[in-house]
């Protein structure tokens, strides 16, 4: 009998899976036969008119990358809401830090006569300026700036410091502190900006500069023009009636509240390379005093009866400590004075001024007048000043203008001198170039019945004869400036100093100064 063999599990089991593979095979075979036959599906357009309400429906994906997408989009929509909701950095305060440093150097040439009358100028360098500030925002509508000088008097010194609201109804903007009185286009443009090393004639005699305060102002409507006002502390240091007050105290209670106010208009704005505009600017200082006892003394700043006083350099400087500069006729550690009024006892001082600044291109031309009629005790007193300049950019650029403040600003490089680019390393184009020409004159003699009203610190009383310092003073300044790219610029002055003193005649002065600045 034969022996029937009996198959193994092994065996068996890949049997059975041939057998399934072979049964699927042919159920897919039959599948894919069948659906050949069968019509395409409806269309959306064939939904929406079977179901008017299928029309209504958003899309939907018709393939699997599409479903994908959505998903991925609908995830990143909500992760950047939980992200959001969970934040828990607040979006105020901001900070930035900002400034600028400025290095300068100096050579004088005086005649015999011009030594005899302002003193015996010395050659010098140091830092005319080394400013840090930082700025920012406490709220949406709510800025403020700190700004502190370490190269002028007081080391360091309070220059812009302020808070600001803004959006606010009818004013526009509401600024607390110290800060720019709102007067003269030559007042307003930033020292970064300026074309020559220092401002012009007119602005160091007559203008009340950094005054504490509180200013409103706006763009008009059609961000056509400007206007500002602002009501300030005359008194400033030492209760000086013009120039900064570099320690942001006031202090005198005689007195000391002025006014200050700017408009000006675009004519023609066609971009920032083509404008002109036009601005007046009115300002009354009530004169202050300081009359606790023994304010004026030796050792004792401050002055016992309210006076005006006018006084300038030529259009350099000063170094050294400025605020705390000698007498007129003496040059110790500073710039001397070219023309002084003297301290006269006085009640109050009106001032105006005209402005225009033109630009074609690479052509700018900006002008002032300004004149000041000052209420003394002994009648009214007249001085005026003006100046007008002119810039053009060697190599085609144009300045900024910056509408909010009327001003023009520096020029930008179309290509800088010095590049750090990793592709294009090294001198890759020469900066921009710009010469500039200004002429500036101020009148600050005084009349003959000032005499008896000068103040006398022998004896600390407003009975003192006529002063050596009164007259003309005329600047020609010629300048070039070398913009290496948007932060960094070097500038040469030459400067022709024409006094015409009241009682020591006709003198001249030649200035060549250098700088360098950097800004940040």
């Amino acid at each position: 009998m034969r022996e029937v063999r009996r198959a193994s599990p092994t065996s068996r089991r890949r049997a059975v899976s041939v057998a399934v593979i072979g049964l699927l095979l042919l159920l897919w075979s039959y599948s894919a036969a069948h659906t050949q036959d069968l019509p395409p599906p409806p269309s959306s357009a064939d939904a929406a008119a079977f179901n008017p309400e299928v029309s209504a429906l958003p899309p939907s994906p018709t393939i699997e990358t599409d479903r994908l997408d959505d998903l991925e989009q609908r995830y990143a929509e909500l992760r950047e809401r939980l992200n959001a909701a969970t934040s828990t950095k607040p979006a105020f305060p901001t900070a930035k830090i900002t400034g600028f440093t400025q290095f300068d150097a100096a050579w004088y040439g005086q005649t015999r006569e011009n030594i005899d009358t302002v003193g015996d100028a010395q050659d010098g360098a140091g830092f005319r300026r080394a400013r840090l500030a930082v700025q920012g925002k406490a709220a949406a509508a709510t800025a403020y700036q700190l700004e502190v000088d370490f190269a002028t008097g007081g080391r360091p010194s309070f220059f812009d410091t302020y808070v600001e609201q803004s959006e606010l109804p009818f004013v526009g903007n509401v600024r607390v502190g110290q800060f720019l009185q709102p007067f003269s286009v030559d007042a307003m443009s930033g020292f970064r900006q300026l074309p020559f090393l220092e401002r012009s004639l007119p602005f160091l005699a007559f203008v009340p500069f950094r005054r504490i305060g509180v200013m409103a102002w706006d763009s008009m409507p059609d961000e056509m023009g400007t206007w500002g006002c602002s009501v300030f502390r005359t008194g400033g240091f030492n209760n000086a009636p013009v120039g900064d007050s570099r320690f942001a105290t006031d202090i005198g209670d005689v007195g000391g509240y002025s006014f200050s106010t700017r408009l000006t208009r675009l004519l023609q704005y066609e971009g920032d390379p083509n404008l002109w505009q036009v601005g007046a600017g009115y300002n009354f200082g009530a004169l202050a005093a300081n009359d606790a006892i023994g304010s004026g003394t030796n050792g004792n700043a401050g002055s016992p009866r309210p006076f005006y006083q006018a006084r300038t350099t030529p259009e350099f400087g000063p170094l050294g400590y400025s605020d705390l500069s000698s007498a007129f006729g003496m040059a110790v550690n500073s710039t001397p004075i070219f023309v002084d009024t003297g301290r006269y006892e006085a009640n109050n001082f009106s001032l105006v001024g005209v402005e225009t600044v033109y630009q074609n291109g690479p052509l700018s031309i900006q002008s002032e007048w300004m004149g000041v009629l000052v209420n003394s005790v002994a009648g009214p007193v007249y001085y005026h000043g003006a100046y007008g300049e002119v810039m053009y950019r060697l190599t085609g650029e144009h300045r900024a203008f910056n509408k909010q403040l009327g001003v023009l600003q520096n020029a930008v490089p179309r290509h800088d001198f010095i590049s750090f680019n990793g592709e294009r390393r090294g001198i890759v184009g020469w900066g921009a170039w710009e010469v500039a020409v200004r002429y500036s004159y101020v009148d600050l003699r005084n009349p003959d019945n000032l005499d008896g009203h000068y103040y006398d610190s022998a004896t600390n009383t407003f009975t003192g004869s006529s002063h050596p310092g009164t007259g003309l003073l005329q600047d020609v300044t010629l300048g070039v400036t070398w913009f290496l790219n948007a932060h960094t610029k070097l500038q040469c002055n030459w400067i022709h100093a024409m006094l015409n003193n009241s009682a020591m005649g006709h003198s001249t002065a030649e200035l060549a100064v250098l700088r360098v600045q950097a800004d940040y």
